[in-house]
């Protein structure tokens, strides 16, 4: 054979087995990847995403729905360090499948991703056990208030009739009241010994009246008259009216300053317990108020009350004492 025939031939060797090799290695040489570039096509501005690419992704998303994330991606993401590629925050491991497989498939970045998520999970069950004891307390209150009301169903209740009535109160009042008006002197009289003072001439004005009883030591009192007591005040010595043209009143004070007063009558109940004082202490301010106001002082028969007049009715009153001792 020629040499050109046999370099052909051996030409022809290296070219069928270099086509081999490469058609051998095409697959394994164009193995897709990821990682690789994106190619922008020039007309559209939009990255062409070669068949194969599309088929990974479709494959990682498939992957990913089949996964239940129990974790908000926003948690993923505020704990992820900033490198973390955008995909890897996308696929959140759950509770119940957490460890394995993601220690196995995931970088060592991942591993305080789930052990802080872990940490909210827990302080969130820890939230709602908490929220739930809570309600149940709410309604342990609730089921027992109307418990609470029903103990006051049998209680009886007050009629309005039971009030109609005056007080216990006052009724006490009115009762004390009654009894001291019965124990008073005045009252229980069983005699009285009077004296009157009549101005000459001339009638008194109210507020002279008021003016002359108080400096002598009188005090309004009970059956609207003026009363003087012993030093001690435990004793009512005689009593004082104003002497009208119908007979003896009470005085009122709320018209007293407006009214004129024509006499005034001192009169002694009788019995009483120190009668003596209770006599010469009346004659005594009969005729002091008698010379203050210019009058004169009379018996209760309308004579002046003279020297004799006096001795007279002070043994009428001494001696009514010694034959009735009962005191005041």
């Amino acid at each position: 054979m020629e040499i050109t025939t046999i370099l052909g031939i051996v030409v022809a060797v290296v070219i069928m087995l270099l086509g081999i090799r490469m058609i051998m290695k095409k697959p394994a040489d164009a193995a897709p990847s990821l990682d690789s570039e994106l190619h922008i096509d020039p007309d559209s501005q939009t990255p062409v995403i070669p068949r194969h690419v599309r088929a990974q992704l479709s494959a990682q998303e498939a992957e990913a729905q089949r996964v239940e994330p129990s974790l908000n991606a926003e948690t993923v993401e505020s704990t992820a360090p900033a490198t973390e590629p955008k995909e890897t925050a996308k696929v959140e491991p759950t509770l119940t499948e957490t460890a394995k497989p993601v220690a196995e498939s995931a970088s060592p970045l991942d591993t305080p991703i789930v052990q802080e998520a872990e940490v909210e999970v827990t302080k969130a069950e820890v939230k709602e056990s908490s929220a739930e004891e809570a309600k149940a307390e709410n309604a342990a209150t609730e089921e027992v208030k109307p418990v609470e009301f029903s103990l006051n169903s049998n209680i009886e209740k007050a009629e309005i009739s039971d009030f109609e009535d005056e007080s216990s109160i006052l009724d006490a009042h009115l009762h004390e009241q009654k009894v001291v008006d019965d124990e008073c002197a005045l009252a229980n009289a069983e005699m009285i010994i009077s004296l009157s003072v009549i101005p000459q001439g001339r009638v008194l004005s109210g507020e002279k009246t008021l003016k002359v009883l108080l400096k002598y030591g009188l005090r309004y009192g009970e059956l609207a008259c003026f009363h003087r007591y012993s030093e001690d005040g435990s004793k009512l010595l005689f009593s004082v009216l104003q002497i009208t043209d119908t007979g003896m009143e009470g005085f009122d004070l709320e018209t007293l300053s407006t009214e004129e007063v024509k006499g005034l009558a001192f009169f002694l109940a009788l019995p009483h317990s120190d009668v003596q004082n209770a006599f010469d202490t009346m004659d005594s301010i009969s005729r002091l108020i008698a010379r203050e106001v210019d009058g004169i002082v009379y018996d209760q028969n309308q004579q002046e009350f003279t020297p004799q007049l006096r001795e007279f009715w002070r043994h009428q009153a001494i001696d009514y004492r010694a034959g009735q001792p009962a005191e005041v």
